[in-house]
C-alpha cells in the first residue's frame, strides 16, 4: 500500500496529448500538484505530452515504475496489466470504466484483470474510479484539478462524484487533507485495506468514508474497530443494498434489512455513521480542528436567549450535560455582565453585547473546571459588530485545550464573520443544533474510546451431532424450512430451555399428552410449511382441561386446512404453558457480516412495534448487556410498577446460545425464538416457539 500513496515513479498509461481527454488531465494534474518523482506518459501514438517524453509501452521506460494510472479502453486493460507485471509495477490505479458496472461481460473482464493482478502481485485501485490524491507526496493522480491543501483528513469514497463534492467543499474551508481515495468497483483495494493503512498513517488524524456497500464485512469491522481507537472514523453509508434476506420467513429476517445491519456493524466498530453530506462535513470540520473534550459538560454563550434555549434542547437530545458553573464563575460573570444578563448556563450576554463582552464571557466559562466544551452563538443585531466578534472568537484557535464551536445564525450579515472563523479553523455552523450535535459527536467518540476492552464471551457447548442429524434430514427431503419440533430440538441440543411438550397426530393423542405434562397447555399446529401459526388459526393457549384440548385440536385442523390447503400438516404440538414476559431472540445470516442477532419485545406484533436491537456475532457480555438495555420496553424487564425483575441472566444466556448455534452451523440462515417467555428473577426462561430456515442445497 505504500506505493499507492508514496510512489516515487508513476506511469500514466493512456496519456493523451489532446486537451480535455482523461489521460491528458491526469498528467496535467500530476504536474500541477508538484509531483517530484519520475513521471512517464505512455502512448504508442505520441512522442511528447505536456513537455514530457512519451513512451510507447511500459517496457520502454528506463528503470523502475512503482505505480501506473490506467486510462485506456476497458478491453485493453488486461494487456496493460500483463505489461505491468513484467515491469515489476506494485500498484495499478485503474481509472477506466466498462467493467462490472455495465453487466455480465464487464464483470468477466474485471475478473480477468483480477486474475492477472494476483498472478503478478499487483495491488489494484478501481477500476471505474476517480483516482488517488496524496498531499504529502504532492500527487494528484485523478482527473479533477480540485487539489486540496495539505492537512490531516483522509477521505475514501465509493463514488468519484462524492470525492469531487468534498474536494470542492474543502476549497471553502481551512480544512486540509492527507489522502483522497476513490475505490470504484473495489476489484482489490477496499475500505478494510485503506483502514489498515490509514490507522498507522502519521499524517492522518481523521478518516471520512462514503460507502455504498461493503463486501468484506468482518474484515471491515476488525480494521475499523482497531483504527477507531486512535482516530475518529466518520462514515456516510448510502443505499439500501440487498445483503439482508429478501424473502425473510421470520420476523427476525424482516427486521434485519441491510441498512439496520450496517447500523449495527458501524456502532460495534466505533464508526460514527452520518446520514447526509452536510453531517459528514460538520463532523470532519470539528474533529479535524478541535481537541477531544475531557468530559460532557457543555457551556453555551449567546447574545440571544432563544438561541440558548434551542442549544439547550439540542444538548438534551444529544445526551450532553449543561455544565453547572462553579461559584467563582458565576461571581465573575455577575461582575462583568449587565444586570439583565443571564449568568447561568446558557449564558446570555444580551443583544447589545460587543466583542469584548463576548470574549470575557467565553474566557470565564472556559476557565470553569466543570466546562469541557463551549458553543458560542451569535444573532445579528444593529448594535453588534459581527466581524469583530468573529475575529475575537477566532483568536482562540489553537490556544485552548477544550473544543469550541460557533453558530453565527443568519445570512448575509454573517458571511464575513463566518469566513473569518473558517479561515482560523474554528468550526462554524448556521444553526445551534448543528453546532451542539457536532460537539456531542466528539463526546460520544471520547466515551467510546475510553471504554475498557470487552470481556470474553461465556463458553457455550452444544451437541453438534444432534443438530447435524436434524439438518441432514431436512436437506435429504429438500426442505429449507424446519418444523417447530426440529427447531426446538436444535435449541435443546445447545441448552436453551424448552417447556415440556409432545407431538399429537389426533385429538385423543393431544388429550393424553396434555394430561401427562399437566395443565394448562398450549396447542400449536405442527407443519414445516407454516411459519406464522397465529395467522392461520394454528395456536390455542391456556387450555385447562381435556375437553378444551379436544375441541381446540379439531377446530385448529379445520381452520388450517381452509386457510392453507397446500401446507403439510403433521398434527399438533401440545406444550406446557409457560408464564412470563414475551421477548424475541433471533438470528439472520447477512451476506456481508455473517450472523446478526436480534433481541426485542416479542409476540405477534414485533414487526409493528419494531422495538428491537441488533448486534453482529460474535457477541461480548458488554454487547449483550447493551442489546437488552437499549430497547424501549427494557423497564418491563426490570420490574416496572412494582413487579419483580425478569430473569435477565437466563435471558442473556439464551442470546449467547443462539449466537453460538449460528457460528457453528453456517447453513442455518434464520433462527428465531418468538416468544421467549422470561420468568421472574430466578424462574428461568422458556423457548415456546422456534422457527429455523436453512440454505438451499445446490444441485
Amino acid at each position: 500500500m505504500r506505493e499507492l500513496f508514496e510512489a516515487r515513479t508513476i506511469a500514466v498509461v493512456g496519456a493523451s496529448p489532446k486537451e480535455g481527454k482523461v489521460g491528458n488531465v491526469i498528467v496535467k494534474n500530476l504536474i500541477a500538484s508538484g509531483f517530484s518523482g519520475g513521471l512517464y506518459p505512455v502512448n504508442p501514438k505520441a512522442t511528447e505530452i505536456l513537455g514530457l517524453r512519451c513512451y510507447p509501452d511500459l517496457a520502454s521506460i528506463p528503470g523502475e515504475v512503482e505505480m501506473i494510472v490506467v486510462a485506456v479502453p476497458s478491453m485493453v486493460v488486461p494487456t496493460v496489466m500483463e505489461e505491468a507485471g513484467g515491469k515489476g509495477v506494485k500498484v495499478a490505479v485503474v481509472i477506466s470504466a466498462g467493467f462490472k458496472e455495465i453487466g455480465k461481460e464487464g464483470a468477466e473482464l474485471e475478473r480477468e484483470v483480477g486474475r492477472i493482478a494476483r498472478r503478478w502481485g499487483i495491488r489494484v485501485l478501481g477500476p471505474n474510479c476517480l483516482g488517488v490524491i496524496s498531499t504529502q507526496n504532492r500527487m494528484n493522480a485523478t482527473f479533477t484539478n480540485a487539489y486540496p491543501r495539505e492537512g490531516s483528513v483522509a477521505i475514501t469514497s465509493q463514488s468519484g462524484a462524492i470525492n469531487s463534492v468534498v474536494l470542492d467543499w474543502a476549497r471553502a474551508t481551512s480544512i486540509g487533507f492527507s489522502k483522497f481515495v476513490s475505490v470504484g468497483n473495489k476489484l482489490d483495494i477496499d475500505e478494510a485495506d485503506l483502514l489498515t493503512y490509514l490507522r498507522d498513517d502519521e499524517r492522518t488524524s481523521v478518516i471520512g468514508m462514503y460507502i455504498e456497500g461493503i463486501d468484506r464485512g468482518k474484515e471491515f469491522m476488525a480494521q475499523a474497530r482497531e483504527a477507531s481507537m486512535t482516530k475518529p472514523i466518520i462514515a456516510l453509508k448510502a443505499g439500501r443494498t440487498g445483503s439482508g434476506a429478501k424473502a425473510a420467513s421470520s420476523h427476525t429476517g424482516a427486521l434485519s434489512g441491510s441498512d439496520k445491519v450496517y447500523d449495527a456493524a458501524m456502532a460495534q466498530s466505533g464508526v460514527m455513521r452520518v446520514k447526509t453530506v452536510e453531517e459528514l462535513f460538520d463532523l470532519l470540520q470539528v474533529f479535524s480542528s478541535m481537541p477531544l473534550p475531557k468530559g460532557d459538560g457543555l457551556a453555551i454563550v449567546t447574545n440571544a436567549g432563544g438561541l440558548g434555549v434551542m442549544a439547550a434542547d439540542a444538548a438534551s437530545d444529544g445526551g450532553l450535560t449543561l455544565a453547572s458553573f462553579a461559584k467563582a464563575t458565576t461571581d465573575k460573570l455577575r461582575a462583568s455582565l449587565p444586570e439583565e444578563a443571564n449568568i447561568y448556563n446558557p449564558v446570555d450576554v444580551i443583544g447589545d453585547a460587543d466583542a469584548a463582552r463576548f470574549e470575557g464571557a467565553i474566557r470565564t466559562v472556559m476557565d470553569d473546571p466543570n466546562v469541557h466544551m463551549v458553543v458560542a452563538m451569535v444573532a445579528p443585531t444593529d448594535l453588534l459588530d459581527i466581524t469583530a466578534v468573529a475575529r475575537t472568537i477566532a483568536s482562540f484557535a489553537g490556544k485552548v485545550d477544550i473544543p469550541i464551536a460557533t453558530a453565527l445564525v443568519g445570512g448575509q450579515n454573517m458571511a464575513e464573520g463566518a469566513a473569518l472563523l473558517r479561515a482560523a479553523g474554528i468550526p462554524n455552523y448556521d444553526s445551534p443544533d448543528r453546532a451542539v450535535w457536532a460537539l456531542g459527536a466528539m463526546d460520544r467518540y471520547r466515551e467510546m474510546r475510553g471504554r475498557p476492552a470487552p470481556s470474553p464471551a461465556p463458553a457455550v457447548e452444544g451437541d453438534r451431532d444432534a443438530v447435524r442429524k436434524v439438518l441432514e434430514k431436512a436437506k435429504a427431503e429438500e426442505r429449507t424450512g424446519l418444523s417447530e419440533e426440529e427447531g426446538k430440538s436444535i435449541l435443546t441440543a445447545y441448552g436453551v430451555p424448552v417447556p415440556a411438550e409432545g407431538h399429537a397426530a389426533s385429538a385423543d393423542e393431544a388429550v393424553h399428552i396434555a394430561g401427562t405434562i399437566g395443565y394448562p397447555v398450549v396447542l400449536k399446529v405442527s407443519s414445516p410449511d407454516i411459519a406464522h401459526k397465529t395467522d392461520v388459526g394454528g395456536v390455542a393457549v391456556n387450555l385447562r382441561d381435556d375437553e378444551e384440548v379436544r375441541r381446540a385440536y379439531q377446530l385448529m385442523m379445520s381452520r388450517v386446512k381452509d386457510r392453507m390447503p397446500q401446507a403439510r400438516v403433521d398434527g399438533a404440538l401440545v406444550e406446557k404453558m409457560f408464564q412470563g414476559r414475551e421477548v424475541i431472540v433471533g438470528m439472520v445470516r447477512d451476506a456481508q457480516f455473517g450472523p446478526v442477532i436480534t433481541f426485542g419485545l416479542g409476540g405477534i406484533f414485533v414487526e409493528i412495534m419494531k422495538d428491537v436491537s441488533q448486534r453482529i456475532a460474535p457477541l461480548t457480555p458488554e454487547g449483550v448487556d447493551e442489546m437488552v438495555r437499549s430497547i424501549k420496553a427494557y423497564p418491563i424487564l426490570t420490574g416496572a410498577r412494582g413487579r419483580r425483575p425478569a430473569d435477565l441472566a437466563a435471558l442473556k444466556d439464551v442470546i449467547f446460545r443462539v449466537a453460538k448455534i449460528a457460528e457453528d452451523f453456517p447453513e442455518i440462515t434464520e433462527l428465531e425464538i418468538n416468544p421467549v417467555m422470561v420468568g421472574d428473577e430466578g424462574e428461568g426462561v422458556g423457548a415456546v416457539d422456534a422457527l429455523a430456515t436453512i440454505r438451499r442445497e445446490k444441485r
